[in-house]
């Protein structure tokens, strides 16, 4: 199944870059905005889930998608719930173009900071 947001797949791949060396997972709601929330933060989301028609399985494969996900840093799981009670469920990873363009931020943010020392 494709991801039902097109609109927001800029967003979630400049939060993953945001985010890339933290393990947790990418929230949309109905509300159509990603949040990252840590690990820590997960188990409200998957009691939550479980509460719902079909959730126990979303929230059983979302809980595998953490533990295969830990470690990778950019790729995360991203969890959609939409108004209707439907769920997507998918890992996305920030485009090479999106990685390239922060890692040279950082670079040119480092080279201003050592010009003034």
């Amino acid at each position: 199944m494709a991801f039902p947001l097109p609109s927001l797949l800029a967003s979630i791949e400049d939060l993953l870059v945001e985010v890339a060396w933290l393990d947790g997972m990418i929230l949309v709601t109905e509300s159509q905005e990603a949040t990252f929330l840590p690990v820590a933060q997960v188990n409200p989301v998957l009691a939550r889930l479980r509460s719902k028609p079909r959730g126990a399985e979303v929230a059983d494969k979302l809980s595998l998608s953490l533990l295969k996900s830990q470690g990778q840093r950019a790729s995360k799981p991203v969890l959609v719930v939409q108004g209707d009670g439907r769920f997507w469920l998918g890992i996305i990873s920030p485009s090479k173009s999106r990685s390239r363009s922060r890692h040279q931020r950082v670079v040119d943010h480092l080279d201003r900071c050592f010009a003034k020392g």
